[in-house]
C-alpha cells in the first residue's frame, strides 16, 4: 500500500539557513501518488497464491469396488484361498474428520478338502467352491479433515464384521467322516488399513484402500482324534488347535459418488 502525506518545509530555527522545497514538486505530489496506487494495488493482487486445500462437499458417498484378497489357509490348510472381490460400500461423514462406512463384499474363492486319516503332503481329496460373503462396518479417520489437499485426502480405519460361506460343499466331502468334515460357518471378522480418496469432480471420487482382515478358522472335532495323531511332531496335525487366527491382505479401487 503506498501511503503519501503532505510535506511541509521544516520550522526553521533563527539563525540557521532556510531551504525551501520546490513549489512545482509540493503542487505535483498528489497527482504523482493518485498515478502509484493502481501500481501498489496491482503488485498485492500478483502475491495472492491459490490454497491447495479444498473443501469435500456433501456428507454422503456410495461406490462399487474390486479388488484382491490374499488370504493364508492356515496350518491345516482348511481356509479359503486367495481371491477376487466386488462389492458396494456406503459412508457417511459423522463430523470433522470422522466418517463412517458400511461395506458389503463377495469373494468367489476355493478351499481344499482336507482328510486327516492320510500322511502329510497327501490330505488333500481336491478343491470345493466357496462363497464369502463379508459384512463390515468401519470407523475411518480422514487426515486432512473435510478438506482435500491437491484433490487428495488420505484416510485410516479400524472395523468389524462377518463373514459367511454360502457354498455347501460337493460330494469330495462325502468320503470325510462326518467330524472330519470342515465348515467354515460364520466368523467374525476384524481389520485395519488405510486408503486415499482422490476428488475427480465436487461429487465424483475414486478410493483406494490397502486393508488387513482377520479372522478365526475352527478345527473340526476329529483332527483332535488320538488314533489319526501322527507320530511327527513337526507335523501340524500331532497337536492341533481347535482354532486358529489367520491374517490376509486386500487391495481395492472404487468408484464413488458424493450426495
Amino acid at each position: 500500500m503506498i501511503v503519501c502525506r503532505a510535506i511541509n518545509p521544516p520550522t526553521a530555527r533563527r539563525g540557521a539557513p532556510r531551504h525551501r522545497f520546490p513549489a512545482g514538486l509540493t503542487r505535483g505530489l498528489p497527482f504523482l501518488c493518485a498515478a502509484l496506487l493502481p501500481l501498489g494495488g496491482g503488485f498485492a493482487a500478483a502475491q495472492t497464491i491459490p490454497s491447495p486445500y479444498r473443501p469435500i462437499e456433501h456428507r454422503q458417498a456410495a461406490s462399487f469396488f474390486g479388488g484382491y484378497l490374499s488370504l493364508p489357509t492356515g496350518s491345516l490348510n482348511l481356509g479359503p484361498r486367495s481371491g477376487s472381490l466386488v462389492g458396494g460400500r456406503y459412508a457417511l461423514e459423522a463430523g470433522g474428520p470422522i466418517f463412517l462406512e458400511g461395506l458389503l463384499s463377495y469373494l468367489p474363492t476355493t478351499r481344499d478338502v482336507i482328510d486327516p486319516r492320510r500322511q502329510l503332503g497327501d490330505r488333500s481329496l481336491g478343491e470345493t467352491n466357496v462363497h464369502l460373503l463379508m459384512l463390515d462396518a468401519r470407523l475411518s479417520f480422514s487426515l486432512t479433515g473435510r478438506r482435500s489437499w491437491n484433490r487428495l485426502s488420505p484416510h485410516l480405519s479400524v472395523g468389524a464384521g462377518l463373514a459367511y460361506d454360502l457354498g455347501r460343499g460337493n460330494e469330495l466331502e462325502d468320503v470325510l467322516l462326518p467330524e472330519d468334515v470342515f465348515r467354515f460357518g460364520v466368523a467374525f471378522t476384524a481389520n485395519a488399513g488405510t486408503g486415499v480418496r482422490f476428488m475427480l469432480g465436487e461429487r465424483l471420487m475414486a478410493i483406494t484402500d490397502g486393508t488387513l482382515r482377520l479372522w478365526q478358522l475352527g478345527t473340526p472335532a476329529g483332527f483332535g482324534d488320538a488314533g489319526k495323531r501322527p507320530d511327527d511332531e513337526m507335523d501340524p496335525l500331532h497337536a492341533p488347535e481347535e482354532s486358529e487366527w489367520v491374517g490376509g491382505y486386500g487391495l481395492s479401487l472404487s468408484l464413488a459418488w458424493r450426495f
